[in-house]
């Protein structure tokens, strides 16, 4: 492990995310809000309407108002702030793939949107994405599937959206920085008629970015009406609409192990590459309080996602001929359905005078999927993955046509339906006043029908043969921990935890006919901590040791450039320390640290070693002061350990963002933020083949004006 830098991080460490504010105000100096308080209510980590302080598990919250006011636009980066979680995303991904206590991949954290999981495809997730219209993000750490079905072997992520208020409100934000970099955002809510509220939020983001031919643009609009016909019931009805066109950017081959400096504005994919996400979500939610000891809720949902990809995206460098060769012309589509319902019934009621509350509930969910692409192995132009390359000169670069590389074309590849039912319990039982067990338990049943389809020599399906596949799966989940409080502030705890997630990588719509017959992957934690809030919340840390395996499981073959292909890995193991400090020394003086320890391993089968791309040491902290009423200065620092993979490791890095804001009144705020102050050259991430590392954010500066009434 490396711990170089750390005596210089941990002394810049001034911590929190708090808020101190002793009533509600709306100005932009009251309202501002950074961090958590142990009293505060999780919804991502428990259906019981259970305390942070009561959850026998590492739980974080990161407020909205912090993500914005740092300029964390996408949930990626928002949730590196909290400890052990850092980016590992890429276009292939969707951008949202994340690293965490050991483990990488949309299986190794469960994406929920307003505490419900939606299904990936391909380890893509593309929603949400943006944090304009977010109220707060939750992070729960250790397996999540006991909470939310299949995957989640590092924790969950659950970003909340902002609710409707029967008090107007406006919120408008303006943002002009560097790489031509703009950005709009707005929000409006407020009583549209007595009992019935509503809420508008849209944003767009517009930037050429820091390499050639990188530009990206994203719209983001959420609707939501709030209809509370009697005290004990609400109704709620929510749109929300993402449309992103991402940076078209897979990184350079590095070159004796590192970049090659001549290369960090090149964008080696093809000129008129495309790739875009859509996505669509309608949400019916009803909210019954049926008595003080009995509530129901219900939810209707339909997301439809969209998502296209025409790129060329794998580059080895000739050395000897000083050129750069392009791999990997693909085009993929994704149209994926999914439509469903959820409830769950909350009772309170007691054992032999002991307080148990507990919550059971169900989940149907519906799943079709239509997968198009160039490389279906009978369509007669199909990719030719030994063939089709082209070479550029990185001295002269010509970004050129996706069709210099490969004349295939693309036909509909692979169609799948699949249905998947869940019932699930939880339960709280007080055995004395300072000691409570909490257990749960989740039974999943996935049922899919998956083909891959047969063209003939022309180029048209082949119909008479018959390539259909069924696999049917039963992942069985529990989770069993005990809270002990040593006073009122203070609570120890332990639990441990089991979880599953289909043997095709975490994707439940597509079927391996080698793999048909496979169990779940497996996955096993044990977890224990301590918590503690002291000063009337002004100062809150906490520190867990976890223990985490993972057996049987799946990845992309590194060695086939053909998405489908996987092998097989026996046993992953991870063990770590996590720790966090969230304090306000004063109203003007808050901050936040923590770290994360961690060794990972990956056992092949014939050898182990460690786990590509976990670091050993992640470290965050950050400082908010404000030496005057109107002016408030913001500095946040992210240490990434060395990162392993074969003999070519990504360096470890450390960021430096910086924040100068000006209070021109209660509702006018003007803040300069400066991402990457330092300028350091890092490597956010590495292509699936290895040794192919994109360029992190160079130093960036921006201005915006935010307003709100």
């Amino acid at each position: 492990m490396k711990f170089k830098r750390l005596p210089l991080l941990l002394a810049l460490s001034v911590g929190s995310l708090f808020t101190f504010a002793d009533e509600k105000d709306d100005s932009i100096e009251e309202s501002f809000i950074l961090g958590q308080e142990l009293s505060s209510v999780s919804e991502g980590a428990s259906r019981l309407n259970l305390s942070l302080h009561e959850i026998p598990a590492t739980v974080e919250e990161i407020s909205g108002d912090a993500i914005r006011y740092r300029r964390d636009q996408s949930v990626l980066k928002a949730i590196t702030r909290s400890a052990g979680f850092i980016g590992a995303g890429n276009p292939g991904n969707g951008g949202t793939s994340v690293t965490a206590r050991g483990f990488t991949g949309q299986d190794a954290v469960t994406k929920l949107y307003d505490g419900n999981q939606y299904f990936t495809l391909a380890g893509t997730n593309t929603f949400p994405f943006d944090t304009w219209g977010v109220e707060r993000i939750e992070v729960l750490k250790g397996p999540a599937s006991v909470m939310y079905g299949q995957g989640g072997v590092a924790g969950a992520i659950n970003v909340v959206p902002k609710s409707p208020s029967d008090e107007f409100g406006l919120d408008l934000r303006l943002t002009a920085g560097e790489n031509n970099e703009r950005f709009l955002g707005a929000g409006v809510t407020g009583e549209i008629v007595e009992t019935l509220n509503g809420r508008v939020d849209f944003s767009k983001s517009e930037s050429d970015n820091w390499v050639n031919n990188g530009d990206s643009e994203s719209e983001m609009l959420a609707l939501a009406l709030e209809w509370q016909p009697t005290d004990d019931v609400t109704f709620t009805l929510r749109h929300d609409e993402g449309d992103q066109s991402p940076m078209r950017y897979f990184g350079i081959p590095i070159v004796d192990g590192d970049f090659n400096e001549d290369w960090e504005e090149l964008n080696f994919n093809a000129g008129d590459s495309r790739i875009q996400y859509q996505d669509e979500m309608t949400r019916l939610i009803a909210d019954w309080n049926i008595s003080k000891s009995l509530v129901f809720s219900t939810e209707l949902f339909s997301l439809d996602s969209d998502r296209y990809w025409q790129t060329v995206e794998t580059y080895f460098y000739d050395s000897e001929n000083d050129l750069i060769q392009r791999w990997d012309p693909l085009i993929i589509r994704h149209e994926l359905e999914q439509n469903g319902l959820r409830a769950n019934l909350v009772i309170e009621s007691s054992v032999a005078e002991m307080p148990l509350k507990t919550s059971v509930g169900f989940e149907l969910t519906d799943i079709s999927m239509n997968y198009t692409s160039n490389f279906n192995p009978t369509h007669p132009d199909r990719v030719d993955w030994g063939g089709d390359f082209d070479t550029v000169d990185p001295n002269n670069f010509d970004a050129g046509s996706w069709s210099d590389v490969t004349d295939s074309v693309a036909a509909l590849d692979q169609v799948s339906d699949a249905e998947q039912m869940a019932i699930f319990v939880e339960t709280q039982l007080k055995i004395v006043d300072n000691f409570a067990l909490l257990a749960g338990l989740r039974l999943d049943t996935i049922e899919t029908d998956y083909e891959r389809l047969t063209y003939d020599d022309a180029g048209n399906r082949d119909t008479s043969v018959n390539n259909l596949l069924h696999q049917d799966i039963d992942p069985l989940m529990f989770r069993i921990g005990g809270v002990y409080d040593l006073n009122d502030d203070t609570a120890i705890y332990a639990q441990y935890s089991t979880g599953e997630t289909h043997p095709n990588g975490g994707d439940i719509l597509r079927v391996r006919s080698n793999f048909r017959e496979s169990e779940t992957v497996t996955i096993e934690q044990f977890e224990t901590g301590i918590k503690q809030s002291l000063f009337n919340d002004r100062l809150t840390w906490s520190l867990a040791l976890f223990d985490i395996i993972k057996k049987d499981l799946l990845i992309d073959d590194p060695d086939s450039s053909d998405p489908t292909d996987v092998v097989s890995i026996p046993e992953q193991t991870s063990q770590g320390v996590e720790a966090s400090l969230h304090y306000a020394l004063s109203n003007s003086l808050t901050g936040y640290t923590n770290i994360a320890i961690v060794d990972a391993e990956r056992g092949t089968g014939t050898e182990t070693i460690p786990t590509p791309y976990v670091p050993d040491t992640t470290f965050n902290t950050g400082v908010l002061y404000s030496p005057v009423e109107f002016i408030r200065i913001g500095a946040d620092i992210q240490y990434v350990d060395e990162r392993p993979y074969e003999d070519a490791p990504l360096p470890s890095y450390t960021l430096l963002d910086i924040s100068l804001a000006w209070i021109i009144n209660e509702n006018t705020r003007l803040t300069m933020n400066v991402i990457n102050i330092t300028d350091e050259l890092y490597a956010s991430s590495d292509h699936w083949t290895g040794r192919q590392w994109s360029v992190g954010q160079p130093r960036t500066a921006s201005l915006t004006l935010d307003l709100n009434f």
